[in-house]
């Protein structure tokens, strides 16, 4: 073995050697969730990423300890989700900790708002002795957004980092970009740069089902420790549910994710031909009408072609 530079020159004959000395990762949510990985879980707002992430959060603390970042919930709209109008509230296994923003928290002097929040992060890590942490969500990680890959591989750096230097599992919530109904989700509707997905390990989505208020399918987008299980003809159905105190996602069956998608008709299809002509006209550039429009940009090209 040689190190050159950022490099470690090794044949691979002595990679599979090295490799056998290392544990099997490990499952631990389905094929969703692999142990040392960076799994990032991505859907539209309000779609219920909260509600599944918790719920896997707290069958992981069935085993570990899970440190669960929760950015968005007040202690409040936390309870109320778990309990039965805030009595009879939902016991979580001991293991899961959930964490918040200090209140009224400041910052040290010559401190960045990045640096403060990793190095808490490593605090909580080294206090706990955590090795799954979820983050809920993306876009509070940082000051500045992450949609540009100057911004987001810094971000992604330092968190393969503390990947590395600690053992975690990660698991990042995202949103998804306004997106088509009428077409599948793809590694393209996540919000933000690509630059987070290249670092990813998996990536999986939830998206809404036209069928129910109450449906959502599972569909994985990238995946490196196994077969893709639930793609474009196998996405998982599931039912938000909360039964008692505890909300949940409840499988109900598997099926193609274009049952799930809305059918347009041939009017509102020409609609959506005539708003996007007539924003290319106006010097709107094609990406951004299919940011708009919530199509491919491959679409809009064939559109105005065709106009």
């Amino acid at each position: 073995m040689e190190n050159i530079g950022f490099f470690r020159l090794r044949s691979a004959n002595q990679c599979l050697e090295d490799a056998q000395t290392m544990p099997i990762p490990r499952q631990l949510y389905s094929s969703l969730i692999y142990e040392g990985e960076i799994t990032i879980l991505v859907a539209d707002t309000n779609v219920g990423k909260s509600i599944f992430a918790v719920q896997i959060s707290n069958e992981i603390a069935s085993e570990q300890r899970v440190l669960y970042i929760d950015l968005e919930l007040s202690d409040k709209q936390f309870e109320r989700r778990y309990s039965e109008d805030f009595t009879n509230h939902f016991h979580f296994h001991e293991n899961l900790m959930r964490v918040d923003f200090t209140q009224h928290f400041s910052i040290p002097d010559n401190v960045t708002y990045d640096d403060y929040f990793i190095a808490s992060l490593v605090e909580l890590i080294k206090r706990t002795e955590a090795r799954v942490v979820v983050i809920d969500n993306m876009t509070k990680l940082i000051s500045t957004d992450t949609d540009s890959a100057g911004k987001a591989k810094p971000l992604m750096d330092r968190l393969c980092a503390l990947k590395m230097d600690f053992g975690l599992t990660l698991i990042l919530l995202e949103h998804t970009r306004k997106c088509d109904a009428s077409r599948p989700i793809t590694l393209n509707d996540i919000q933000g740069s690509k630059m987070k997905v290249n670092f990813a390990d998996a990536v999986f989505a939830i998206g809404r089902s036209v069928k129910d208020t109450n449906l959502r399918y599972i569909k994985q987008l990238k995946v490196r420790s196994c077969e893709l299980e639930y793609g474009f003809e196998n996405v998982a159905v599931c039912e938000i549910r909360k039964d008692s105190n505890f909300i949940k996602f409840e499988f109900v069956s598997y099926s193609s994710e274009s049952e799930h998608l809305k059918e347009f008709t041939e009017e509102e299809r020409e609609d959506k031909v005539q708003t996007a002509r007539e924003m290319f006209a106006n010097g709107k550039s094609k990406r951004g009408i299919a940011r708009e429009l919530g199509v491919t940009e491959g679409t809009i090209r064939y559109w105005l072609r065709n106009a």
